[in-house]
């Protein structure tokens, strides 16, 4: 991912940095005899729970569709208590459905920008810059001007919407701050368009959206050297989201190289 947005998007959605802090998509519930761990998906789109054993590291998986709420796992509440089962597993929280199905490879996305706008790759796959790891690897930076429109590559939901910063650098303590809007696929893919202008989204968490449709402005903030928009696309996996290769306007993204000029049709 681009060291400046992506980056912090999310392998994991959720914060668990306290071993044993409850996270917030967690709830505890006693009935009758039994104590119930309930996850609750507040996202508009697919989250999977990963249950780890701390103990054994043997992994399970729960999977809750968009605004779902599931009881994960019971037990008697003679047995354990909260604090317990807390401490003997560990639970993350993933964007999509897993395990993954293939995904829509043939399928053409259009540019991130409106009809006519020409724009310079500059950064493409495995760029030495930023663009390395399973996270960003697969992504394209584009040259664009602050204010600039960008559009939505392929039909989707809005999931994700950070837009409030207001800050630009080169070292590591502006990663955090790349304003950015994520989509949701139908074959259980994202999108995401990263350093966008402070309050510059068209859209909101919840909107679906069409492609070529407006949803934010290009901005410098975050982790960059130059205003540019930041793209990529992701599938999900037993770890967190990572980034795949795509078709933008019948070319191959893999052949798109640093100093491309491409314009939109």
């Amino acid at each position: 991912m681009n060291k400046s947005i992506l980056l912090f998007v999310c392998i994991c959605l959720f914060s668990c940095s306290d071993k044993f802090t409850k996270p917030s998509f967690i709830s505890f519930n006693i009935e009758n005899d039994s104590i119930h761990v309930i996850s609750k998906n507040k996202l508009h789109c697919p989250l999977y729970i990963k249950i780890i054993n701390r103990n054994t590291e043997k992994t399970i998986f729960k999977q809750l569709e968009a605004k779902e709420e599931s009881v994960i796992l019971s037990y008697p509440k003679t047995k354990v208590d909260s604090n317990s089962i807390l401490k003997k597993y560990k639970f993350l929280g993933y964007y999509g459905r897993y395990p993954f199905k293939d995904y829509e490879t043939n399928h053409v996305y259009t540019l991130p920008f409106q009809k006519g706008y020409k724009s310079l790759v500059i950064q493409g796959y495995d760029g030495d810059f930023s663009h390395k790891g399973s996270f960003s690897a697969k992504c394209l930076d584009f040259e664009m001007a602050v204010g600039d429109t960008i559009v939505a590559t392929r039909d989707g939901i809005v999931v994700k919407v950070s837009i409030k910063h207001n800050k630009q650098g080169t070292t590591e303590d502006y990663r955090d701050y790349g304003n950015y809007i994520m989509l949701y696929h139908p074959d259980n893919t994202f999108s995401q368009y990263v350093h966008l202008k402070q309050y510059g989204n068209l859209v909101e968490v919840g909107d679906s959206v069409k492609a070529k449709q407006p949803i934010g402005l290009s901005g410098f903030t975050g982790l960059t050297t130059v205003p540019h928009l930041h793209f990529g696309v992701y599938k999900p996996t037993a770890t967190g989201l990572a980034s795949i290769p795509v078709i933008l306007d019948s070319i191959p993204g893999k052949q798109l190289k640093r100093g491309d000029i491409l314009t939109k049709k």
